[in-house]
């Protein structure tokens, strides 16, 4: 069996975080473009950061 890997990597949470703020605003930036109403931005919003959850359990579980 492999051995997992699963130290700490500097700066992790700083580059998470960097990844969802810019990700809300190209969220926000396509809602405007395409002129689609406001309330639906928290739902866009919530279902990319339970992918973007997801996709980074899954690389750290590898």
């Amino acid at each position: 069996m492999k051995e997992k890997c699963m130290g700490n990597w500097p700066g992790m949470g700083l580059i998470l975080a960097g990844a969802i703020v810019f990700l809300v605003g190209v969220i926000i930036i396509l809602f405007k473009e395409l002129n689609i109403p406001r309330y639906w931005i928290p739902a866009v919003v919530g279902v990319v950061l339970i992918v973007a959850g997801v996709i980074v359990y899954r690389i750290k579980s590898l």
